[in-house]
């Protein structure tokens, strides 16, 4: 390759350490394109992270070197990378170098010599992290630890399928070559989630009692580590608080002496960097818990977070700085002492950051009081990783180096493709040609960075929804429940539910555990989560299922399954109620019911009332709005709209069923909310504009109206508020110019305040603001709801695809779309709480009468209140309307989530 072009490009590097290192990783990605030169084509572009081998290096800092990637060659900067030498995958480098340098052996068996070597490299990898059996603690509790052992088999088992096929002479072939890189570079991944997930996954020792201990323990080289003790049982916020704050101090503080900084190697650095950024987030985690329990937002918390948050990264970086400076040579001891002084800056920082977020979590739980975490969540013991993390680096050979010859000692010994197949481990699949590698459908599921389910096929929703080793997650429980038919059919569940059950080897480990999840799965589903109409088809497969697998291996499951198929085939409610809780929704607001005694005293006139019973009765002279106490009429309506909205149930609010005309709705109780939104609507324009009404009497309707929107606003009623606000501004109201002066100031001031409460600006942000810090009981205004749950379904698609990346891209089931769905969904049932108001029959009757008569009118002419608000104040020269926010919103507002979905379903 011509280098005078390559070389005038740069002036010579400062730092060209990496020469000494035949294989490379880049830290930075490099693009060619953005270099301004005739010989950028020379130049081998890569990604941060890519490994290279290199073949010369030279004086300009400039090398030559192939992409193990892409398998392509090219000049690259080597101030963009740095060394790759690891000491357990040490022997496998050794292994492929060999095979590149010596590609020709005396005896003619050069692929044979290499396949051995590169095999007994990847074994000794496996060795060394303690995953050579596939039923070792590590591959079996990590999942993604598993993904890439299977990964680096595959390619190892590739590897020996093209030695087979090699030519009579075994010469090292291209193929091979590209074999080889691809063997190493699925050796790197795994060591990479090695190193991310070891502290993670490993196996759960036996449940111990709380203990706030803490020590240290020595980790090699002098090397003392923090020794935690973490809670598997269910304790307190507060003493977990204290116990993390107090271990996070032990990590911290062992940064604190610069001398001990610069005498460290980068290894166990990073590790205590590590150690130090994992206690820190667990720290976190808990404060996190303690601020989605304060009502309102302690804004104090969220800025401590923010700032914790902020110094673990100062941390993390800081760190990677002092390793650097350690790695290049030339740097002198003031550079080191620089970067070490950083970190430890960066180290007292977090100190005081964490002390501020104890502090101020401690504040919130002196206000909502202590409470018990949650039992799922697990905090790995320090100690025991450390020792772990320790057995795996002594038992690897890593004292090789790139000088020997791996393969000297399988010289003698006669070459045989059965050796090399049994010194891999026994779950290994020789690749097949033309056949892609597709993940198993129990297998497709995507997670998020906090754990909860993405998507996945609907075998590994269920493997998720029957795993043994976790607690059931209630919101995905819940969500999978409720929402399984919008993606599945019923007789699919079942049926996936028993192959569940029944593809178990009795010699798997937990086996009966996670049959009993599926029994309790189908119990659950049958006992709260059963709809008749659409889930009766699964009955046959349920009872065949009990009378055979589900019998032989749990008589006392089966009995309960055959009890309860025969209760849900004619039962058209869930046998056990499902409770608010269950949607995974946090209620500490609370669910205030008063006792009996607390229940108010009707404010009511005998004398009116028998009047409104004369008119309810015998349709004599009506009685004026201006009868009724505020109060008392926003308690009825109250009462009235509470009863539809505590009939609403999660089904009328999938799939927007709500938006399907009446009659084919099954959203009963949706549609009657609604239309009694809009005939109340309706009913406060017609008393307004009724009759030959004095200009002051029509005033002092609209502000008797008022009132009893103030009313309904302390009731926290708002969905009737919105009704009131919304017919108060519709156009035939805002137009009566003449009524309005002589409405009193306060009133004006009232109604401006009302009306920025429900304002539709940023899409209701002052309401819903005012709805997270609301206590039940409480009517909040539907719409809301329909419109999110509306744009929920619609700005999500029902399919999501897998690893779009990879050639395994098949679609899955959007889980987080439903997710979404039942958040909303149990938001609102959480106000599905009743009051405790007295009924006036007499006023409920009337509140009847009175919407059925503006429902019949206004459905015989719509423009009848139209044109007794322009009988009232003629136009003259154009309609000026009043000047208030919302000027001319009509009545139809109201019910804006339904009536929009219904303009759709018809267009």
């Amino acid at each position: 390759m011509a280098t005078d072009g390559i070389h005038s490009i740069f002036p010579p590097q400062e730092h060209n350490y990496v020469a000494y290192h035949p294989f490379l990783r880049a830290t930075h990605r490099f693009d060619p394109a953005a270099l301004e030169s005739p010989v950028a084509g020379g130049c081998l572009d890569f990604e941060a992270g890519d490994l290279i081998v290199l073949h010369s290096f030279h004086a300009t800092g400039w090398a030559d070197g192939t992409s193990l990637s892409t398998n392509k060659r090219g000049w690259i900067p080597s101030n963009y990378c740095e060394p790759y030498d690891i000491p357990q995958v040490r022997p496998l480098l050794v292994a492929i170098l060999n095979a590149l340098v010596n590609p020709r052996a005396e005896d003619g068996r050069s692929s044979q010599v290499a396949v051995t070597t590169i095999v007994s490299g990847v074994r000794n990898l496996l060795e060394g992290t303690d995953c050579l059996a596939r039923d070792s603690p590590l591959v079996r509790e990590a999942e993604a630890i598993n993904k890439s052992r299977r990964a680096l088999l595959a390619e190892v088992s590739a590897l020996v399928s093209c030695v087979k096929r090699q030519s009579p002479d075994h010469s090292i072939s291209e193929d091979l070559v590209y074999r080889a890189h691809r063997v190493l570079v699925c050796a790197a991944a795994f060591l990479d989630t090695i190193d991310l997930d070891e502290y993670s996954y490993l196996p759960s020792p036996p449940p111990a009692e709380y203990t706030s201990e803490t020590g240290s323990s020595v980790d090699g080289g002098g090397f003392a580590g923090p020794s935690l003790t973490f809670e598997y049982q269910p304790v307190s916020a507060l003493a977990r608080l204290n116990f993390l704050y107090d271990s996070a101090l032990v990590c911290l503080g062992s940064f604190l002496n610069s001398s001990y900084v610069d005498t460290r190697t980068p290894a166990k650095l990073l590790l205590t960097t590590r150690r130090a950024a994992h206690a820190c987030r667990e720290l976190l985690a808990v404060v996190e818990t303690v601020s989605s329990r304060a009502s309102p937002i302690v804004y104090s918390l969220e800025e401590a977070k923010e700032a914790m948050y902020d110094r673990i990264t100062a941390i993390v970086t800081a760190a990677r700085d002092v390793v650097a400076a350690q790695c290049i040579e030339n740097n002198g001891p003031e550079s080191l002492l620089t970067e070490s002084q950083n970190l430890i800056d960066a180290i007292v920082a977090c100190v005081r950051t964490a002390g501020l977020c104890l502090a101020k979590a401690k504040y919130v739980l002196d206000r909502v009081g202590d409470f018990e975490l949650e039992i799922d969540r697990r905090y790995l013991d320090y100690q025991l990783r450390s020792q772990l993390g320790e057995s795996r680096r002594s038992s690897s050979k890593s004292e090789s180096s790139y000088g020997m010859t791996a393969a000297t000692s399988l010289d003698d010994e006669p070459w045989n493709l059965a050796l090399v197949s049994e010194s891999l481990p026994s779950d290994i699949e020789p690749e097949v040609k033309g056949k892609k590698t597709r993940t198993p459908l129990q297998d497709r599921i995507i997670f998020n960075a906090d754990g909860q389910v993405q998507g996945g096929s609907l075998e590994a929703l269920v493997k998720q929804l029957t795993a043994n080793n976790v607690a059931p997650d209630a919101l995905f429980v819940s969500t999978f429940f409720l929402t399984f038919r919008l993606f599945t059919t019923s007789t699919a569940l079942a049926q996936a539910l028993v192959h569940r059950f029944t593809s178990l080897s009795p010699d798997e480990p937990n086996v009966l555990a996670v049959r009993l999840r599926v029994y309790n799965a189908l119990k659950g589903w049958m006992e709260s989560h059963w709809r008749m109409e659409t889930d009766n088809e699964a009955i046959p497969i349920i009872v065949d299922f009990a009378h055979g697998s589900l019998k032989s291996t749990l008589p006392f499951a089966s009995a309960r399954l055959l009890d309860l198929s025969k209760k849900v085939v004619s039962c058209d409610k869930p046998l056990v109620p499902r409770s608010m809780s269950k949607l995974g929704i946090d209620t500490s607001l609370g669910i205030l019911l008063p006792d009996s005694s607390s229940v108010p005293t009707p404010i009511v006139n005998k004398l009116h009332l028998a009047i409104v019973a004369r008119y309810v009765r015998e349709g004599e002279l009506p009685p004026s709005i201006l009868d009724f106490d505020p109060l008392e009429l926003a308690r009825q309506i109250t009462v009235k709209e509470s009863r539809l909205f505590c009939k609403i149930v999660p089904e009328e609010l999938l799939g927007q069923e709500f938006s399907k005309k009446a009659g084919k709705s099954t959203a009963v109780n949706v549609k009657a909310m609604s239309s009694l939104s809009t005939d109340l609507a309706n009913l406060i324009g017609e008393s307004i504009l009724a009759g030959d009404v004095p200009l002051k009497v029509r005033m002092n309707i609209i502000r008797h109206w008022i009132r009893v929107a103030e009313k309904c606003l302390e009731l926290k009623n708002y969905n009737c508020l919105m009704a009131i606000a919304c017919a108060l501004q519709s156009s035939v109201i805002l137009r009566l110019k003449k009524t309005w002066e002589l409405l009193p100031p306060r009133y004006h001031s009232l109604f401006a305040e009302l009306k920025g409460i429900i304002v539709y600006e940023k899409n209701y942000a002052s309401y819903r603001t005012l709805l997270r810090n609301t206590s039940t009981p409480c009517i909040p205004y539907l719409g809301v709801y329909l419109t999110d749950l509306t744009f929920a379904d619609e700005g999500n698609s029902d399919f999501r695809t897998f690893h779009p990346d990879m050639e395994d891209s098949s679609p899955i089931i959007n889980f987080d779309k439903h997710v979404r769905t039942t958040k909303i969904i149990a938001d609102l049932q959480r106000f599905q709480v009743p009051y405790r108001f007295q009924d006036v029959p007499e006023l409920q009757a009337w509140l009847d009468v009175e919407i059925k008569r503006v429902h019949d009118m206004y459905l015989e002419d719509q423009h009848v209140l139209y044109r007794r608000s322009c009988m009232i104040e003629p136009k003259a020269g154009g309609t000026q309307a009043y000047g208030g926010i919302g000027a001319g919103i009509g009545v139809s507002a109201v019910t804006e989530g339904v009536s929009w979905s219904e303009e759709r379903a018809s267009s």
